[in-house]
């Protein structure tokens, strides 16, 4: 895998990881232990998803020589990593102490922890230079 994508998977699960556990705890501390609970096992998943997506990324790109077999593999990376994004969703329906809401929004850890890098951390760090 590229060292780029290495880095920067490193760098956002990272911080995916910090964001998701400190909600949780304060939510633990607020009394919502479960939805708590659901934070972190969505932010886990999330960020397999993301170590996935990065690997799947490099053979699509590299093995697509041909129309049809680049098309039936991003098809496949698509099913592969829904499926994945199912199991937390699907545990939390099934067990009453974690949150399914807290386990969706941790699904989407990654994309908050991209977001608020790129639109508040990066801002913020712009202004300070200046």
């Amino acid at each position: 895998m590229d060292e780029e994508v290495k880095k920067t998977q490193k760098f956002y699960c990272n911080r995916a990881m910090f964001y998701a556990i400190s909600a949780a705890f304060i939510l633990i501390i607020f009394g919502e232990k479960a939805i708590g609970k659901g934070v972190v096992l969505g932010a886990l998943f999330s960020v397999f998803n993301f170590v996935i997506m990065g690997l799947l990324l490099e053979r699509q790109i590299t093995g697509a020589n041909k129309r049809f077999r680049a098309g039936s593999m991003a098809l496949l990376s698509i099913f592969l990593r829904f499926a994945i994004l199912a199991i937390p969703l699907v545990i939390s329906l099934k067990t009453e102490s974690i949150n399914f809401f807290g386990t969706a929004a941790g699904i989407f850890m990654i994309q908050f922890t991209i977001l608020f890098n790129n639109l508040v951390v990066k801002r913020l760090s712009n202004i300070r230079k200046a």
